[in-house]
């Protein structure tokens, strides 16, 4: 299984225009267990390979903040529950997208999605260089 597999399927679960308090289905540990035992992959490089897909589809504007927002908040549980190394990509990514939940210093004048999370996925995508991790979504591999 390819981490493009997993972005597909979690396109099913977290829906654009669907608030996540009304979607029908939320990631859980069993799907962590199934896609760590199909791609072999360790559970934080699971982690990280989901979380640098992810900040490349924003970063080209393939995939909507909401819908990156709501992957990294389920994933934070099971990357918590997780012994061992800890998946650094994923909480780089999983701030970036908390700053844009919130307005900062109670200014509603600017969108903190970008003014804080664009900026930040930015630079965590050009510090990936030209050979990322993880294919970007929609590439098949």
């Amino acid at each position: 299984m390819q981490v493009a597999d997993m972005i597909s399927e979690l396109k099913t679960f977290y829906k654009d225009g669907v608030h996540y308090r009304d979607l029908d289905r939320h990631l859980t540990e069993a799907d962590v267990e199934r896609w760590t035992a199909a791609s072999g992959w360790s559970r934080s490089q699971l982690f990280d390979e989901i979380a640098t897909c992810l900040a490349l589809g924003f970063n080209r504007s393939e995939l909507s903040f909401e819908f990156c927002d709501a992957v990294v908040d389920d994933l934070s549980g099971p990357v918590t529950n997780t012994s061992g190394l800890r998946p650094k990509v994923f909480w780089e990514v999983y701030s970036a997208f908390d700053e844009g939940e919130h307005y900062h210093d109670n200014n509603r004048e600017e969108d903190p999605v970008d003014v804080y999370t664009r900026p930040m996925i930015a630079r965590i995508v050009e510090g990936m260089g030209t050979f990322p991790t993880a294919a970007p979504p929609g590439s098949g591999q």
